[in-house]
């Protein structure tokens, strides 16, 4: 796949919607009735980035996938892949969560885990937090891994399957299981996840994915169209404070795709700074490491001598560039060298079959 910097740009401004939406959270206790309904609103609109993250997957999924012939080959090929590049940094962030919880619980708001809930949090299965009820694994950012790995999975078959239009065969797939989600409404915390609104976004970037393979690119008035109707949908609607939002597919998904729409389907690509594409190539480290920094900044600022109207200058004036820092040199020392070692373990572990594969497809 080409690398589209937009697409980078955008992954970054999702994972550092994501981290103010954390950080606002943080720095809401303590401070005065005013300044508290200010961070709780900060708070539920950074949580948007987990929308743009959604949509920006099933563009670049449906564009990895492009050119490819269904099939056996396929398929494995695109799950291991997959595997190889969410699996080691969440188990890491995982299991360093379960230590610190047990080690230095200070920095841990929920610290309580059973080993099956550990299990089920590493091998992506929903289920319900045993000390509070929510429904999100060990590492509580991991719901949305959660998502994308049921994502890769339905493609997987699809491709296992031979169905030539992939993207038709998704999206009736989606389509159906939101359907079934709202009639059946279930209990259960796997089925309610598997039948969320929420699944409909990776939608709309598989449309949008389609779309740009066939050709189409809008102006500059469209684009700017687009993204002013995109933001105003962002801002003017939004999650409850508090409560479950089960429509948010319905409602934020369509800002977070007609704002990417406006930045993928232009007809040029934008000068994006250096600094903004580095954040999106380590968007993932900064999603999943931005909690551990966050919780020892807190801790730090709070006991230093200082007067609380000042905290949240302290606190973001260190957090942000510590964070950014960190999820760099994650990307750079380990993300980039166990992608590298696992796609040469994949090589060398595929090819055999894959040649062995097209040497009957090509006798028949």
């Amino acid at each position: 796949m080409k690398r589209l910097d937009s697409i980078q740009a955008l992954r970054a401004v999702a994972a550092l919607l994501v981290m103010v939406c954390h950080a606002a959270t943080e720095v809401d206790v303590g401070t005065s009735a005013s300044a508290s309904h200010w961070w709780l609103l900060v708070n539920a609109k950074g949580q948007f980035g987990v929308d743009i993250f959604f949509v920006v997957s099933g563009f670049v999924m449906m564009y990895i996938i492009s050119g490819q012939r269904s099939g056996g080959t396929s398929a494995t090929w695109f799950i291991s892949e997959r595997i190889v590049r969410v699996v080691p940094l969440y188990w890491v962030a995982t299991l360093l969560s379960v230590a610190v919880g047990v080690v230095v619980p200070a920095l841990k708001h929920k610290s309580f885990v059973t080993l099956p809930y550990v299990l089920r949090s590493m091998f992506f299965v929903p289920s319900s937090n045993p000390m509070t009820g929510a429904p999100e694994p060990v590492l509580g950012l991991g719901w949305t891994l959660n998502y994308e790995m049921f994502f890769y999975v339905v493609i997987s078959c699809v491709l296992l399957l031979g169905i030539r239009r992939v993207y038709l065969a998704l999206i009736a797939v989606f389509v159906a299981l939101v359907a079934l989600g709202m009639v059946l409404q279930p209990e259960s915390v796997v089925l309610k996840s598997w039948t969320h609104t929420i699944i409909l976004e990776f939608m709309f970037g598989v449309l949008f994915a389609q779309l740009r393979l066939s050709g189409v690119r809008v102006g500059l008035p469209v684009q700017l169209a687009l993204l002013t109707a995109g933001v105003a949908g962002w801002l003017l609607t939004g999650l409850p404070i508090h409560g479950e939002f089960d429509l948010r597919g319905l409602v934020w998904g369509p800002p977070a795709a007609l704002i990417f729409a406006g930045v993928v389907l232009g007809r040029r690509e934008a000068a994006y700074p250096k600094l903004l594409l580095l954040i999106g190539d380590a968007s993932y480290s900064l999603y999943l490491t931005h909690l551990f920094v966050m919780r020892a900044t807190s801790l730090a600022v709070n006991h230093l001598p200082m007067n609380p109207a000042l905290r949240p200058v302290v606190f973001f004036a260190i957090f942000i560039p510590a964070a950014v820092g960190l999820s760099i040199l994650s990307y750079r020392k380990f993300e980039v060298p166990t992608m590298r070692l696992g796609r040469r373990v994949l090589r060398g572990w595929l090819t055999k079959p894959a040649v062995a594969e097209g040497g009957a497809a090509a006798g028949t």
